[in-house]
């Protein structure tokens, strides 16, 4: 009887693991499908703020930030997410390093707007500096709209933060 136990108590161990491994790979696999490009999606009225080029008004860092899913992003990172003298700092907790910080002036040209297709599923701004580099903005660097906003707007307008950036000439 005691061997019994054993072997369901045994068997009971090997199945909780099984399917705790599985449903971790499951979720490695889900989380790591790449962006969808939905820059011409009308559901996110992102077309005709793609293209346009601006200026940022503070230094910028060009910083390496590590998404939940493991994958590392050139990200522009706005003075409260860097500079450890700003009166709001506080660097994302997923930031490796700051690769540059970038000077006032510096343009940025809005490319795309990538939807996330894993758990956390909210989309991102793509920008392309001077050299052609292609980086992600900070949400601190753009107007509060719904889409990268929710719950602290409804507009569906996009834009960016005018203390900020502002449009090149």
């Amino acid at each position: 009887m005691k061997k019994v136990i054993f072997g369901i108590l045994i068997l009971a161990m090997i199945f909780f693991f099984i399917n705790g491994g599985l449903s971790r790979v499951f979720l490695r696999i889900l989380n790591s499908r790449p962006d969808t490009d939905v820059t011409s999606s009308a559901e996110y009225n992102f077309a005709s703020f793609a293209g346009t080029v601006w200026k940022t008004k503070v230094k910028v860092a060009l910083a390496d930030v590590k998404r939940y899913n493991g994958w590392h992003e050139d990200t522009i990172l706005p003075p409260r997410s860097f500079d450890p003298t700003h009166p709001h700092y506080r660097p994302p907790p997923e930031m490796q390093q700051i690769i540059v910080v970038l000077p006032v002036g510096t343009r940025l040209r809005i490319e795309r707007l990538m939807k996330d297709n894993g758990s956390w599923g909210g989309v991102q701004v793509t920008a392309s500096l001077e050299d052609g580099k292609v980086v992600y903005l900070s949400d601190y660097l753009l107007a509060k709209n719904r889409f990268i906003w929710p719950g602290w707007s409804d507009s569906k307008e996009w834009g960016v933060d005018p203390d900020m950036l502002e449009k090149a000439e």
